[in-house]
């Protein structure tokens, strides 16, 4: 089976729920970021626009974040970040209806337009003068297609990241973890597979999938340049093998 919008929806969630592992911007600031990327898996490749995000705190403690995906799917989503404390900051992403086609087995394909919820929290915590680690947890909630009467399985993503800055260069390493919890409905039951059972996690290919990655960040004032390189591992959630995907992002801060 390709990979479903489902599968596009946990991408996209797992990528952009909230900005990052690490407490939320200064008050009265501001950042913008564009991304690109390439993936490999086996000799498929894909690539192009990763991403265009925006955020801004209007209010000590309080970050506002808009989200335009490159995940194919239209994917757009606001988020709002608050830091409860200084080692911990929660908050919910919203994505605003998407259209897409969800491939059924032995039914076929159906345009949906679903909205997602993606509470989150991230504690984050400096080790030393120069490195920092943070962490992240989120579930990803779906709405049902009025239409079709589709509603995605909720999904769970979680990750590490250590930063070590030196001088105006950074270094970090992280890995995050992404899993399905619940299986897909269709007009309020579960899904039935090809041999008329249940569907399981991974049939939607929302399976366990774990991606380290390694990146570096070069900073000149208020512009930075980064790089990186994910593998993501996990035949339940549709790599054979594993896929790369080599990224590159540009940011200012205002």
């Amino acid at each position: 089976m390709k990979k479903v919008l489902v599968a596009a929806l946990f991408c996209a969630a797992s990528t952009f729920a909230s900005w990052d592992k690490f407490p939320v911007i200064e008050d009265g600031k501001g950042e913008a970021k564009i991304s690109f990327e390439q993936s490999r898996q086996g000799d498929d490749n894909g690539g192009g626009f990763g991403g265009f995000q925006i955020r801004y705190s209007p209010l000590a403690n309080l970050e506002l974040a808009s989200i335009l995906g490159g995940d194919g799917v239209g994917n757009y989503v606001l988020g709002a970040r608050y830091q409860v404390i200084p080692v911990l900051s929660a908050g919910v992403d919203i994505g605003f209806p998407i259209g897409g086609e969800v491939s059924i087995p032995g039914v076929g394909g159906n345009d949906v337009a679903i909205w997602s919820f993606t509470p989150n929290v991230q504690f984050s915590m400096p080790l030393t003068g120069a490195l920092t680690l943070g962490t992240n947890a989120q579930v990803s909630i779906y709405t049902e297609d009025k239409d079709s009467k589709i509603k995605p399985g909720m999904d769970l993503s979680a990750g590490v990241e250590a930063d070590l800055a030196i001088g105006q260069s950074t270094i970090w390493l992280g890995c995050d973890v992404n899993t399905g919890l619940t299986t897909m409905q269709i007009d309020g039951k579960v899904q039935k597979g090809a041999n008329g059972k249940d569907m399981e996690v991974k049939d939607e290919l929302r399976g366990l999938e774990i991606a380290p990655a390694i990146g570096y960040i070069a900073t000149a004032g208020n512009l930075s340049l980064g790089t990186s390189v994910t593998l993501e591992f996990g035949e339940d959630a549709g790599h054979d093998n594993f896929n790369t995907v080599i990224g590159v992002d540009f940011s200012v801060k205002f």
